[in-house]
C-alpha cells in the first residue's frame, strides 16, 4: 500500500512528523536511510558499528524531531545529526591513536608497524600540512582554511585529494 504522504515536501512531513503523524517518518525514512548508511559506510568499515551508530542517528532523529527548523534543508539536518552521533561514537570507542612524527604514522593495531611516509604517496605541502592540522592537530576546517589562507571549501576538497591519494598508496582503493 502507498504511502499517502509519499508526495509530500521534507518540511511538510517534518511538520506532520512532529505533530504525531508517523507514516510520515516512514516516508522521511525512505527516502533518507540510504544517504546516512552510505555517509557511515564512507567512515566505518565494521557493518555492526555501522548499525550502531545508524540506530543512534534514527533514535537521535526522533528525540530531537520537534528542533527542527523549517528554515533548513532536511537532509542536512540529518547530516548535522549524523555526525554529531558518529563524533560521539568515536568519542566512546575506545580506537587506537595514531603518533604522528615528521615523517611517519605510526599504527598501534597490531605488533607489527605498520609505517606510512606521507612524502611517498605523492602529497603537495599544502595536502601535508592540511591532513597534519586536522587529524594530528584536531583543527576544523574553519581554523585550517585560516591557516592555509585558502577557502573551507577548498581546505575540504585538500584534504579530501590527500586522503584518496594516501589510500590509493596504502590501500589499494
Amino acid at each position: 500500500m502507498d504511502n499517502p504522504f509519499s508526495h509530500l515536501e521534507d518540511e511538510k512531513l517534518m511538520e506532520l512528523y512532529q505533530k504525531g503523524e508517523h507514516l510520515a517518518f516512514n516516508v522521511i525514512y525512505d527516502r533518507y536511510h540510504k544517504n546516512i548508511y552510505s555517509y557511515l559506510t564512507k567512515r566505518v568499515f565494521d557493518q555492526s558499528i555501522i548499525e550502531d551508530i545508524f540506530q543512534n542517528i534514527i533514535l537521535k532523529f526522533h528525540k530531537s524531531r520537534n528542533l527542527y527548523n523549517p528554515k533548513y534543508e532536511l537532509l542536512k539536518w540529518i547530516y548535522t545529526i549524523s555526525r554529531s552521533v558518529f563524533i560521539d561514537e568515536l568519542k566512546k570507542k575506545k580506537f587506537k591513536t595514531i603518533e604522528f612524527n615528521e615523517k611517519y604514522l605510526e599504527s598501534e593495531e597490531s605488533s607489527d608497524h605498520i609505517q606510512v611516509e606521507l612524502d611517498s604517496a605523492k602529497l603537495s605541502q599544502k595536502e601535508k600540512e592540511a591532513i597534519e592540522l586536522r587529524y594530528f592537530s584536531d583543527k576544523e576546517f574553519l581554523e585550517i582554511s585560516k591557516l592555509l589562507d585558502t577557502s573551507e571549501a577548498n581546505t575540504r576538497k585538500i584534504i579530501s585529494r590527500g586522503l584518496i591519494k594516501l589510500r590509493t598508496k596504502y590501500l589499494g582503493r
